[in-house]
């Protein structure tokens, strides 16, 4: 049992650096560890820094290094084709999670552990798994997996709409052997937490038994959410989201091979941003009438405040994705699949609208662009409802909830 006249001592591993929190998912845990710092937590933050998201520590606030206890191991997580090969062929464990380890952050971790005690430990995604044994052999302390998606979901879908039968068979055997591992992991902590009510629902259909809770990303209702005396762009389309993730590079090529041109020949002076970082070179390649790439921005909040309609045609992945909450709370008119919607508290046309085919969705955009007082009434509600269901604070109560009752 935990002793309350101390600070509860927390160490939150993560998979890529926490801040800045530039894309969703260094935005949820930025938000956890903030959600714990705003309870009073002892919090030590161990990160992977990688190539891939790379943050130059040196220009990190001190604040925050003082706050989190900030600590980060430079490790190569470039796909490199020998290891990739080596692995189908002669492996069967993932490639995905086989990638993450890393000798020096082992060596981090236990020096850490050795220096410490800690109550909870949470890794942030099962890509950390291959960590566990060393979080076993040096603490005492409960672990807890946040889990911001089902991986092995992300690929299945991925290969179930692949076209090219080799793609499609590479991908199937990512996926198996993710689901293996996720499993693995799910076994080897104690307890989990997911962001979306239909992922705990997914875990326990697999037959795990651990303590389980869902709590969404929240949104820090503190930061500069106002819209007012802001020049939004009516009508514009836009993408914001990371383009080196494949569902997210999926979602624009859907939309500009199925539902740009409809839309272009009907409103031709309308402009298509596609903002994100890493865009793949097929992107930056680009040259399309009426459509913009932007690629990474420096204040994405800014950027999504100045345009107005966000089509969000994920088709794979679950999880929840942490843009489509920063876009209601900042009064957007969101069009979404279901997929993409999903785990989200929503009202089909009162908050968002859903579209599940290329057809639905241009219906969905005209009627927004047509209908200004309609696209208004979307906006407004959707950021009740993000204010509503997904304030830091709110949610900050809930996880407190959650690791007090493990302990």
């Amino acid at each position: 049992m935990h002793n309350t006249d101390k600070p509860l001592r927390i160490l939150q591993i993560c998979n890529k650096p926490p801040f800045p929190p530039m894309d969703g998912g260094a935005i949820g845990m930025h938000n956890v560890s903030q959600g714990f710092i705003d309870s009073g937590f002892d919090l030590h933050i161990l990160s992977v820094n990688s190539n891939k998201h790379f943050v130059d520590i040196d220009t990190l606030p001190q604040s925050y290094i003082d706050n989190t206890n900030f600590n980060a191991v430079e490790v190569d997580l470039n796909i490199k084709v020998f290891s990739a090969f080596a692995n189908l062929v002669f492996s069967k464990r993932s490639y995905n999670i086989e990638r993450f380890y890393n000798k020096e952050f082992g060596n981090k971790l236990t020096e850490i552990l050795e220096n410490k005690e800690f109550d909870i430990i949470q890794i942030e995604s099962i890509f950390l798994k291959d960590y566990i044994p060393t979080i076993r052999k040096y603490s005492k302390a409960k672990l807890v997996l946040r889990a911001p998606n089902v991986e092995f979901v992300i690929w299945n879908r991925l290969a179930q709409i692949e076209k090219s039968f080799l793609k499609r068979f590479y991908l199937n055997i990512l996926a198996k052997r993710l689901k293996k591992e996720e499993l693995i992991a799910f076994d080897k902590v104690d307890a989990i937490y997911t962001v979306t009510e239909n992922d705990i629902k997914l875990i326990k259909s697999l037959g795990i038994k651990k303590p389980i809770e869902f709590i969404p990303t929240g949104i820090d209702v503190t930061k500069d959410l106002s819209t007012e005396g802001v020049n939004t762009e009516y009508p514009s389309i836009f993408h914001m989201g990371a383009l080196d993730w494949l569902p997210n590079q999926e979602a624009v090529k859907w939309l500009l091979d199925n539902v740009w041109p409809s839309i272009y020949k009907e409103f031709p002076k309308l402009k298509f941003y596609i903002a994100g970082r890493r865009p793949p070179q097929w992107l930056k390649d680009l040259r399309i009438d009426g459509v913009e790439v932007v690629g990474e921005v420096d204040d994405a909040a800014a950027f999504i405040k100045s345009k107005a309609i966000m089509p969000v045609p994920l088709f794979s992945g679950s999880g929840m994705r942490v843009k489509i909450i920063e876009g209601m709370m900042l009064k957007k008119a969101i069009v979404s699949t279901t997929i993409g919607i999903e785990g989200i508290i929503h009202k089909d046309g009162k908050d968002v609208l859903i579209a599940n085919t290329p057809q639905e969705f241009i219906d969905s955009i005209r009627k927004l662009i047509w209908k200004e007082d309609f696209y208004k009434s979307i906006c407004f509600n959707a950021r009740e409802n993000a204010k509503r269901n997904y304030s830091n604070k709110v949610l900050a109560e809930k996880l407190n909830s959650f690791i007090s009752s493990i302990l």
